[in-house]
């Protein structure tokens, strides 16, 4: 069982997961690869942490020919047993719709589920031949992780997170240029975007101490250097029984540039520069930030990154100096997400591999 919580259970009892048995950590390559899901919101790196992954000779992803590039190579909109994001409100909203967080109750958490799954997925892998694991990725996994660990009981789950209001400020641009018109990159639908994130990792939170294969990854620390990349995609190939790949290996493979380590430099200075009412706003909400690590103060690039005492968070991380916090509040310092979400995962590894990176 993952063991990322120090607190106590973090929802109501009548909720607890039912059992599920366990199946073998290693699965041989082809169609019967492992499942990996990466999830996490929109604008949180889910792709840039995809798509290094799906570059690695021994993991298969998807290709879905003719998909809008928007879409962003999703599994959601290529199947027929769930809704996809935009039918539960879209990016900066999904999280609110009730039919969003799917548990091993959902009536759909079915073997016919897991099957109909696999044949519409099917036509879309690449890369399968010799493959050890079977990669998709679509945001909203990180509220159907325990679904789907229902139908995979060894899938395996990345949630990648970023500053909350990093986030509320790019999928309220996001939304703009999507056909959102001027009202979808107001300072309210700022806030409004904030406060969906609090209630998604929330809900991430609730579910975590009943996910057996879990990382957490913290796109600040991923991006932070070479090195810090690095080691995340070690971690992640040891957990999956992968072999080491260089992080440049990967990048040149997925025709991407160096990972940059500037993600939230601008969205600190549109913070800096917004109406008081934004910053009041996102002020009221900054307990609740900083008690999943991120205070507001944490999106400025000269905050260090390095603590001289880090405190545990309510992922079981390591945090910056974060307070203590009742088990309710929520995910905890996310400003060191990588040090510690330690999960057992049940591909052999290391204590120290089985750290969250």
């Amino acid at each position: 069982q993952c063991s990322c919580l120090s607190s106590g259970a973090m929802s109501d009892p009548s909720d607890q997961p039912h059992a599920v048995a366990a199946t073998p950590a290693a699965v041989a390559g082809g169609d019967a690869a492992r499942f990996v899901f990466v999830g996490g919101l929109h604008r949180s790196g889910t792709s840039l942490l995809a798509e290094l992954l799906k570059a690695h000779p021994e993991v298969a992803g998807q290709v879905i020919d003719g998909m809008p590039k928007e879409l962003e190579q999703e599994g959601q909109h290529v199947q027929r047993v769930y809704p996809v994001d935009d039918a539960l409100g879209g990016p900066g909203a999904f999280a609110h719709n009730p039919l969003a967080h799917m548990t091993e109750r959902h009536p759909l958490a079915t073997a016919a589920s897991a099957a109909r799954l696999e044949a519409d997925w099917a036509p879309h892998w690449r890369g399968v031949e010799g493959a050890k694991v079977r990669l998709e990725k679509s945001p909203s996994n990180m509220l159907r992780a325990r679904f789907l660990q229902a139908l995979w009981p060894n899938s395996y789950h990345l949630i990648i997170v970023r500053h909350p209001v990093a986030v509320a400020f790019a999928t309220a641009a996001w939304a703009a240029r999507h056909g959102g018109g001027k009202r979808a990159a107001s300072a309210a639908s700022v806030v409004e975007c904030a406060r969906h994130w609090l209630r998604a990792h929330d809900l991430l939170l609730a579910d975590l101490s009943s996910l057996t294969n879990v990382r957490i990854v913290r796109l600040e620390e991923f991006v932070s250097s070479p090195e810090a990349a690095q080691r995340t995609i070690d971690a992640i190939c040891a957990d999956l029984g992968l072999r080491r790949v260089a992080v440049g290996e990967l990048e040149a493979a997925a025709g991407r540039g160096a990972i940059s380590a500037g993600v939230n430099r601008k969205y600190w200075r549109a913070c800096k520069d917004e109406a008081e009412a934004v910053h009041t706003a996102l002020g009221a909400l900054e307990p609740r930030f900083a008690a999943f690590g991120y205070p507001l103060a944490s999106l400025d690039p000269a905050a260090s990154a390095a603590p001289a005492e880090p405190s545990r968070n309510r992922l079981g991380t390591v945090s910056e100096a974060a307070p203590p916090v009742e088990p309710a509040a929520a995910l905890g310092a996310a400003t060191a997400l990588a040090a510690s979400a330690a999960c057992a995962c049940s591909a052999p590894a290391s204590a120290s591999a089985a750290r969250a990176v």
